[in-house]
């Protein structure tokens, strides 16, 4: 059985750590990026000579109106960004609001198995779970 080799990266989601870590774990390094992904402002990767077309940053989101629609529309939106990334085969995003808090959830399967991120969302920050799913 062939394996996939998914690369390494020094694991930062927000800032780069004061010890550089080498991830290597596949779920880690897609989930890692996934979730730099969905805090970048659209085209913002541009600059640093990446995705001019990557990017879409979910605090926008917090306080929205939110309709049915709404939230129809904004999972659509991160399905298809995080459909970007080229190791997700698939996946699924569930948004809910609560008490000020936007908790979004991509499910997502990668050739190495399946994964779920999950990104509490406020105004200035958003918190990142990463598991693999069963």
């Amino acid at each position: 059985m062939a394996t996939t080799f998914y690369g390494a990266d020094t694991g930062c989601l927000d800032d780069l750590p004061l010890i550089s870590t080498e991830v290597t774990d596949p779920g880690t390094l897609i989930g890692q990026r996934l979730a730099r992904r969905l805090q970048t402002a659209n085209g913002a990767l541009a600059f640093i000579n990446d995705d001019p077309d990557g990017g879409l940053d979910v605090r926008q989101y917090v306080n929205a109106r939110v309709t049915p629609n709404f939230r129809a529309q904004m999972e659509r939106e991160i399905q298809a960004e995080c459909l970007k990334d080229e190791e997700v085969q698939s996946c699924t995003v569930v948004a809910n609001f609560e008490q000020g808090v936007l908790t979004v959830t991509v499910s997502f399967t990668a050739a190495s198995g399946p994964f779920r991120l999950t990104l509490n969302v406020r105004d200035l920050t958003v918190d990142v779970l990463l598991e693999q799913a069963a």
